[in-house]
């Protein structure tokens, strides 16, 4: 079946190419009142570790410029959320640095896990889910790759990669600050400055950030309101240009996060009477989390032809205390009381080669991280006897006390033969060895938090390598088509389940989970270069998915691996410059994504087997409008439009026989007006989020047996007023 459709696939986009470039070929451009026909923005990319333009590579991938950034006001990963085909960005986590993602229908719903979408800023891979949501200042570029990304990066990703690129330090002097007030006490300022210290070797740049609002939900139980935000967030560079060859770079990032944990809205509220902004959880929702990271990058041209690079990096982050309540509820059900530490090296080594018709990628990659968990958890066993005082041993008091340690070697690369004008071969291989040592020390608790006993105790360690090919062609039938087919495999490495509860369980591992990926895409320029439309369609084959299910050989729950599952799906990404006042863009993607083997998901004899993969809508819509409005005012007037709309995902690889884990389709309309004043170095700039004040939950949670069951919503209505100033 795989292979009939990936060769239906590959007829479909040929028969596209060809057509695509004969209609081009007839297409006359229509002319501005200056004489020059509107075209669309070359997007110029690093993801192939050297300069290309979008539309000459060959992997599907969406990037965003500045332009667009500001267009539609994202200033963080969450504002991605639904504007990327078959990404799936929560627009709800359990905190505002922590972010969960899911791509091609694949993803890692605990935010403590690795991720399967690997995260880099600046070329540094962020190891953990948790601090990986990044507040935006003076980027350069977003870059999303869909698919295994093994062979051109340091650290492997089953499903794709997340760059993003911040801009270097030059030696002109810049500056820039943004100052936004809002709804629910918003206050929003990001400030910016950038210049030579010393002439033609030099310079530097410091960037910050203050992001504050009030809660958009209100908690009887504590008399305050909730889901707050307030972060501050630093970022500085250092550039040395000693000479022509060399080119070294400093950067410091640090993070100081003290938003809420966030609060749930439980279904079953006091008086029977539901509202959506209303949490009632005993917990107060603390976090204090600090993050600090550097890097140092190092560029050398050997020739004209060969470029080094290395790019060293330490970083992490401590979560003490992140304290949240898992039911929103008023009575003990379940709360979590945490602390996290995560401190990791890294060290990537690239050699980058272009020789005419032979160019190639290779690289060194090596990661050590230590991740610490403290997690004291107070749960009751089942919906009875809810009194913890008067029925203990309905609850279980546990402090789960465990270290992974985690060394990671990989060597990476791939070259492209340029063997005709028109046809380009690429072949790439990465070797990987993880290696993990798990430290674990659990205690028993009373009510008061207090050590009564000893749980479990022990250390276990694993050792799991792997070979992942990649093989591609493409064809550029025109200089405005090109086409490409690509085979290749990703891993996610194994490791050991840091919930367990349980000897034989801690010390039991979980496989790595492969995935074989097949994909063919379309670059095309159409209309002169007035239209760019991409078509990526693809296949997934995944072996060992790691997730939670009943084992009955252990008769218990433990984190392992799910079995088989495959995905597949159409990605399509359009931009339009129909005039030069008027540019447009639309996204689709379609995806069907199933388990096709999960025991064990729902409990003993509850297998998942033909069930939807989760948070994989099978219709995601996203387009934009900008328009600069031709009135007869001082300064220029800009207003931007944006929509995403999704269908209907499960939360639940076992859905509900009342539908209770069903989120339903839901669309999100978006705005930004921009005045730029006759003194363009002034703007200001009236935001709107969810303009609709959609208000449809995002997310849920249900389980029975201890009568959890709640909601999450999208942030309200919120509207952002800024003062702009750059020079």
């Amino acid at each position: 079946m795989p292979r009939l459709y990936l060769r239906d696939l590959l007829l479909f986009s040929s028969a596209l190419a060809i057509t695509g470039a004969a209609r081009a070929a007839e297409t006359a451009p229509e002319a501005n009142a200056d004489g020059a026909a509107p075209a669309v923005e070359q997007v110029i990319v690093t993801a192939e570790r050297r300069a290309t333009d979008l539309q000459k590579t060959a992997i599907a991938i969406s990037a965003f410029g500045q332009q667009v950034l500001a267009d539609r006001k994202i200033d963080n990963i969450r504002d991605l959320s639904g504007q990327i085909p078959n990404l799936s960005i929560s627009r709800v986590t359990i905190s505002h640095t922590t972010q969960t993602y899911a791509l091609r229908g694949v993803g890692e719903a605990d935010p403590i896990q690795e991720p399967v979408l690997a995260v880099y800023v600046d070329d540094v891979y962020i190891p953990r889910q948790i601090g990986s949501m990044v507040e935006f200042n003076d980027l350069e570029r977003i870059e999303v790759l869909r698919g295994p990304q093994g062979t051109l990066y340091g650290r492997n990703s089953s499903a794709g990669a997340l760059r993003i690129i911040t801009r270097d330090p030059g030696q002109a002097l810049r500056a820039k600050a943004e100052v936004g007030l809002g709804n629910y006490g918003a206050v929003d300022v990001r400030a910016l400055i950038e210049g030579p210290l010393v002439a033609d070797k030099l310079s530097g740049s410091l960037s910050y950030i203050h992001h504050k609002r009030d809660g958009t939900a209100y908690d009887p139980t504590l008399g305050h309101d909730v889901n707050r935000i307030n972060l501050d967030a630093f970022r500085a560079k250092l550039r040395w240009t000693p000479s022509e060859p060399v080119d070294v770079l400093l950067t410091v990032n640090a993070l100081r996060d003290r938003s809420d944990t966030r609060s749930y809205i439980p279904v079953n509220q006091p008086g029977g009477v539901f509202r959506k902004d209303r949490s009632y959880s005993e917990v107060e929702p603390t976090q204090d989390l600090d993050q600090i990271s550097g890097s140092l990058r190092v560029q050398y041209a050997l020739s004209e032809r060969l470029k080094l690079k290395s790019i060293t990096a330490y970083g992490g982050f401590n979560l003490n205390p992140v304290n949240y309540d898992n039911d929103g509820e008023a009575a003990l059900i379940q709360k979590n009381l945490i602390h996290y530490n995560d401190q990791y090296v890294t060290q990537e080594v690239q050699l980058n080669g272009d020789f005419g018709d032979v160019t190639f990628t290779s690289g060194l990659f090596y990661l050590h991280e230590r991740f610490f968990v403290q997690r004291d958890g107070y749960s009751r066993r089942n919906a009875q006897n809810t009194d913890p005082t008067v029925t203990p041993g309905n609850y279980n008091f546990a402090r789960a006390h465990n270290i992974t340690n985690t060394d990671a070697y990989a060597v990476f690369g791939e070259a492209t033969w340029k063997a005709t004008p028109q046809l380009s071969l690429t072949g790439g291989l990465r070797w990987t060895n993880e290696e993990k040592a798990f430290v674990f020390d659990n205690k028993v608790l009373n009510l008061a938090g207090q050590v009564t006993g000893q749980s479990i105790k022990g250390s276990a360690d694993k050792t799991w390598s792997a070979i992942t090919p990649k093989l591609s062609a493409q064809y550029q039938w025109t200089p405005d088509v090109l086409q490409y087919v690509s085979y290749s495999k990703g891993f996610k490495s194994g490791g050991f389940d840091n919930r367990a509860t349980r000897l034989d369980l801690a010390i039991l591992p979980f496989a790595p989970e492969d995935v074989t990926t097949y994909e063919t895409g379309l670059k095309t320029q159409l209309l002169d270069q007035r239209l760019r439309a991409n078509l990526a369609a693809f296949y997934n084959d995944y072996q060992n998915l790691q997730v939670s299910f009943y084992d009955p050989a252990y008769v218990g729950s433990r984190r392992g691996n799910a079995g088989k599952a495959h995905t597949y799906g159409v990605e399509l990404e359009t931009e339009a410059r129909p005039t030069e006042r008027l540019s447009a863009q639309f996204n689709v993607g379609w995806l069907y994504a199933i388990y096709d083997d999960y025991k064990g998901a729902g409990g003993a004899g509850v297998n998942a087997d033909g069930n939807r993969l989760l948070n994989s809508p099978r219709w995601s819509l996203a387009g934009g409008v900008t328009y600069d409005l031709p009135v007869d005012i001082p300064g220029a007037l800009r207003l931007g439009l944006n929509a995403q709309w999704q269908s209907g995902i499960v939360t639940s690889a076992t859905p509900s026989a009342g539908g209770q884990n069903n989120i339903p389709s839901q669309g999100f309309l978006n705005g930004v007006a921009t005045w730029t004043t006759p003194d363009p170095r002034w703007a200001v700039s009236l935001s709107v989020r969810n303009i609709l004040n959609s208000q449809k939950p995002v997310s849920s949670t249900y389980t029975p047996s201890t009568a959890i069951y709640l909601l999450n919503y999208p942030d309200p209505r919120t509207v952002l007023v800024t003062l702009k100033y750059a020079l």
